[in-house]
């Protein structure tokens, strides 16, 4: 080994090398991993010159590297800056129900800074970033109480409401689907989870090309202007005898004949009633074009909520 190398660096490769030939025999590794562990120890030995030598030399200094790395553990916090926390998170809660949505998250924040061990605070400040359409740090104050709190129900709902104002139903399913595990029989998640699934549905039905998109019936039988033509046309004394004898052919091949007259026929009292009936009638059944009730549920599909988060969260 090179002789630049003390005896410090040279135990850290060999270690180094140890865990990774431990990795190869016992990690969970695929072939295509495996492989690159390989290479990665070939590296090693080339770079620094580790040969069988060296390695009998350092047999008695093996070192557990994992056993070495510094276990991450929460913020110290002392009492006075809990109470303190409590107090900004109050009073954002404060500026919460006043619609004063920058004041209370200058105050969550400074609760955070306070004390931000508690998965409360970032949960209430995702709140007032979703208030404030700031939906991407909501979503991360949102993930940052669930890591605090993996059973915090209320931080998984206000995912899934973030998740829903971007758009991202699938995830926000998800979201609400973990909200109700840890707060089952709760009816915000339940609606707001109903209305994601609607709305998800909805956008792979217009994301699908036009001939693809299932066919509202109810828009063609309830179109006025085909309800009136169809009055006038069976009103018809000519048109009614036209279709009883093409109905009348019991076997054999159809009268076609009547069925182009009586085709003919429709096209003509069609055209008569409404010259734009047709290109009328083609864009009413467009789901692309449709409003009304879609429009509806697309402004009623995302919740916001309006609650305040008030409980206290133990260590």
């Amino acid at each position: 080994m090179d002789s630049s190398l003390d005896a410090k660096k040279q135990c850290l490769i060999v270690n180094v090398i140890h865990f990774l030939q431990d990795e190869l025999i016992n990690g969970n590794l695929n072939d295509e991993r495996k492989e690159s562990v390989e290479v990665a120890i070939q590296c090693l030995e080339t770079a620094f010159e580790v040969d069988s030598e060296v390695r009998n030399n350092l047999e008695n200094d093996k070192l557990d590297l994992v056993s070495l790395m510094p276990s991450f553990s929460k913020v110290v916090v002392t009492e006075e800056q809990m109470k303190e926390a409590e107090i900004c998170k109050n009073n954002g809660n404060s500026h919460m129900k006043n619609s004063l949505y920058l004041e209370a998250l200058a105050e969550y924040s400074k609760a955070i800074s306070l004390n931000p061990n508690n998965a409360v605070y970032y949960c209430n400040r995702a709140a007032a970033y979703s208030r404030l359409e700031k939906h991407l740090e909501a979503i991360n104050d949102c993930k940052q109480a669930i890591k605090l709190d993996p059973t915090y129900g209320k931080a998984y709902g206000r995912l899934g409401i973030a998740y829903s104002n971007l758009n991202q139903f699938d995830e926000a399913c998800q979201a609400y689907k973990n909200a109700l595990k840890h707060d089952p029989g709760n009816a915000m998640y339940e609606t707001n989870l109903k209305l994601a699934e609607e709305k998800m549905f909805c956008n792979m039905e217009s994301a699908a090309p036009p001939e693809h998109r299932p066919l509202d019936i109810s828009q063609f039988i309830n179109n006025p202007n085909l309800i009136n033509m169809a009055t006038q046309m069976l009103s018809d004394s000519n048109f009614r005898n036209l279709m009883s004898r093409f109905m009348s052919v019991q076997s054999g091949d159809p009268n076609l004949d009547a069925l182009i007259q009586a085709g003919q026929t429709l096209a003509s009292r069609m055209h008569s009633a409404d010259p734009n009936f047709v290109e009328n009638l083609r864009r009413s059944l467009d789901p692309q074009n449709l409003s009304g009730q879609s429009q509806s549920q697309s402004d009623s599909n995302v919740t916001n909520d309006k609650s305040n988060d008030d409980e206290k969260k133990s260590e």
